[in-house]
């Protein structure tokens, strides 16, 4: 029998309505999958029920969107160890990128099914301390988590609100293409977690060559996503997200976003072992050429076959 967390019945819902979820078939297709995995020597005990499970949601439960998905979580990670590894939330360098609070999940919604919320505080990248793949890599230790604990956000997706006051010429220096690229590919093609909206909050004057490269990262799926700039500020954002959902920072009823990191640092220091677990599964390269392909297929689907950004529009 499957060991999978039971969700609510507005979740189960959602489950079955929009990612074509149907109970009696989940035992099935986690053995296929379990199987396959087997055969590709890519099982090992953190690819647990809970695990597949949320890459089967992530594909509406397309088997084959799933092996491809898997195949390219396992390729594109063993890709990026500056990301991936050496990810101990209890070193001091890591703890002092945490305390940064680049990316922060928020806890509340208005509806139980709506998306999840994410701000993404670019402002708070301190050049001068880490690296652009140190903040990556604490955002991919916290997706980790989310992917594994938060049943809302793999079943309804999330929203990402990213805050680009005080992004500087200094953060545009740290973008490497080759690693921005596989880092896209990373959070977008190779995760179960899916992007529902986004909103880029406080842009600056002439930010052009930064929403450009923003645009440039986003997958196919994601270009068709309703993209939000908000020039006027929290006044625009209040008008899509209640004060109720957002930290005092952002005009909300919330407490300090630093409480929220705060309260991530030690959930991520209580998944110490998992986290270190997930690293040390992703240090084995993949056996077949597959994810490698995959890889390729994802960076031409949103680079082009001449590696350019593509550009969006803006609501």
């Amino acid at each position: 029998m499957s060991q999978i967390r039971p969700v609510s019945s507005l979740l189960k819902e959602v489950a079955e309505r929009e990612l074509n979820e149907d109970e009696s078939q989940i035992e099935s297709h986690l053995s296929v999958i379990r199987t396959w995995l087997a055969e590709r020597g890519l099982q090992c005990e953190i690819v647990d029920d809970q695990f597949l499970i949320a890459f089967l949601r992530g594909c509406k439960f397309s088997l084959e969107k799933v092996k491809k998905k898997i195949l390219l979580f396992h390729e594109i990670r063993y890709q990026l160890p500056q990301v991936i590894q050496n990810r101990d939330p209890e070193d001091e360098k890591t703890i002092k990128v945490i305390r940064m609070g680049v990316a922060v999940p928020l806890p509340s919604t208005t509806k139980p099914t709506d998306p999840k919320l994410f701000i993404i505080r670019v402002g708070h990248f301190n050049t001068e301390q880490c690296s652009f793949a140190d903040v990556m890599k604490v955002g991919t230790m916290i997706n980790d988590i989310l992917m594994r604990e938060d049943d809302q956000m793999v079943i309804c997706g999330m929203t990402l609100v990213i805050d680009l006051k005080g992004v500087s010429a200094g953060h545009l220096m740290q973008l490497e293409i080759e690693l921005l690229r596989k880092i896209a590919i990373l959070n977008q093609d190779a995760s179960p977690l899916r992007m529902q909206g986004i909103h880029i909050l406080n842009p600056p004057t002439g930010a052009n060559i930064a929403l450009n490269i923003f645009n440039g990262l986003l997958s196919e799926k994601n270009r068709h996503k309703r993209i939000f700039s908000h020039d006027n500020g929290l006044k625009s954002l209040h008008q899509h997200f209640s004060p109720e959902l957002l930290p005092k920072e952002y005009g909300g009823n919330l407490e300090s976003i630093d409480n929220i990191v705060k309260q991530w640092e030690n959930k991520l220091k209580d998944n110490r072992l998992y986290l270190l677990e997930m690293a040390a599964m992703s240090s084995k390269k993949v056996s077949s050429s597959s994810g490698t392909t995959a890889i390729n297929c994802s960076m031409e689907d949103s680079f082009g076959t001449d590696g350019s950004f593509r550009k969006l529009s803006f609501d």
